[in-house]
Formats: C-alpha cells, sequence, structure tokens
C-alpha cells in the first residue's frame, strides 16, 4: 500500500517536475525501507480498518516460515505419529498420549544433539545440504538456518530446533516412509510432536502453556505458547483460529 501510493504521488509530482518526482520516490523508498511504512500511523491504520483475512496475506515477518502447499503423499501428524508408535491413548483421558518409551529415548537423543553439537550436520542431512554452507541465526529468540542468505527453516527457539533433530532421528528408524515425506510434511509433524514435551531440551526446565496476544507487522493474533519456565525459551506457538 505505501508503495503504491508512493509510486502514484511520484509520476504526479514528475508531471510537474521531474527531478522532484525523482527525489519524493528516492525519499519515500528509503522511509519504507528503514521502518516499514511512509505514511504515518500505517501499522495503526491497517490494524484498525483492514480486514483480517487481508493482513494476513500482507503479514510479511521475517519469522514466517516457508512452506510448500500441501501434495497428495502428505500425511497427517497424528496418523504417522500413531503409526510409528509415538502416541497412543491416552489411559485415563480420550486423548492422545506420548509413548513414555518414545519420550526416553527422545530425551537421550536430545542430550546427544547437544553434547555433540551436531545441529548443523543434522539438519544438513535433513534438507539435503552443504553442512559447511549452512548459517545459524537468532532473531528476536527465534532461530533460522541459512545458505547463501536463503531461509530453508525457521523455528522457535534453539530449543525446539534440538527437539526437531532428535525426534527426526528417532523418527526415521521407527517410521519406513519417513524420508518419503516432504521435508514441509516431516516438519508439520515434528512441531506437533512438540506438544508433547513437558521438560525443556536445553534448561530442563518445566514447559508451560499459556494464551499470549502477539504484534505482527500488520495486525494481533490470538497465540497458544508453550515455553521453558527456566530460560524462557518458546517450544511452540500456534495460533488460534
Amino acid at each position: 500500500m505505501n508503495i503504491t501510493i508512493a509510486v502514484v504521488v511520484s509520476a504526479g509530482l514528475t508531471f510537474a517536475a521531474m527531478p522532484l518526482g525523482i527525489v519524493f520516490f528516492a525519499f519515500s523508498m528509503v522511509a519504507i525501507y528503514l521502518r516499514g511504512y511512509l505514511v504515518p500511523g500505517t501499522p495503526t491504520l491497517t490494524k484498525k480498518y483492514f480486514p483480517d483475512w487481508l493482513l494476513r496475506k500482507f503479514d510479511k515477518s521475517e519469522m514466517a516460515a516457508p512452506t510448500q502447499a500441501p501434495i497428495e503423499s502428505d500425511r497427517e501428524p497424528e496418523e504417522v505419529l500413531t503409526e510409528a508408535n509415538v502416541v497412543g491413548p491416552c489411559e485415563e483421558i480420550d486423548d492422545l498420549c506420548l509413548n513414555e518409551e518414545f519420550r526416553t529415548v527422545w530425551h537421550e537423543k536430545m542430550e546427544r544433539v547437544l553434547e555433540n553439537g551436531a545441529e548443523k550436520n543434522d539438519l544438513s542431512r535433513i534438507l539435503d545440504s552443504d553442512e559447511n554452507e549452512l548459517e545459524f541465526e537468532e532473531h528476536e529468540g527465534a532461530f533460522i538456518a541459512r545458505i547463501d542468505g536463503r531461509r530453508l527453516g525457521q523455528w522457535e527457539s534453539h530449543a525446539a530446533l534440538v527437539a526437531d533433530l532428535a525426534a527426526a532421528r528417532e523418527l526415521s528408524d521407527r517410521y519406513d516412509d519417513w524420508n518419503e515425506l516432504s521435508v514441509d510434511n516431516q516438519s508439520r509433524i515434528l512441531s506437533g510432536l512438540r506438544i508433547f514435551l513437558e521438560t525443556c531440551p536445553e534448561c530442563d526446565g518445566t514447559i508451560t502453556a499459556e494464551q499470549e496476544t502477539v504484534e505482527s507487522c500488520c495486525r494481533s493474533m490470538e497465540v497458544v505458547a508453550a515455553t521453558c519456565e527456566g530460560c524462557d525459551a518458546r517450544i511452540l506457538e500456534v495460533e488460534q483460529n
């Protein structure tokens, strides 16, 4: 919206005086690049007057995970985890619970990932990329993997990454078709598995879930966030519909 305004106003000024139009356009692009908008009050105005379905399309947060469109071979997380004997019916409530034997193995593998510093090695294998070119960075608490500046994946925290890598190691042995699933499908399964974590992979603190309001560039949203009490590492964040 701001770029459209800049183009229209600059075009009008160019007809009146070309140098003025060029100067205004250059100023507009610098302002948008540095602060994200040209018109003062844009974030407040869009949140107030734009419908939520439209704001979702323009929600360009750096932390938005790249996803692919579902494909026919994709499997539902609950289906895969049940077939792999990772989750099953709870004994006392009508819900799914984590298999205790898997929980033990999962935590052992998380400890190994941390002790060996195997994050890059494991992730490069999953993404079929060169470990030496893989780079990690933290952005507002989240963990991002890049190659040549291109984002390959992102997690709510380093602890969430460790949990996923350890689970992927075990699921590749337990589920015969694991390597046949798309990376995006594997990611959905692994993030869904984090719901069952009770202690933090990094600090062993208790994980608690609560409802929060988070702000993006364009809107406010209600999420359920699971966080480690001991180190404030975010394990999972799910938007409420």
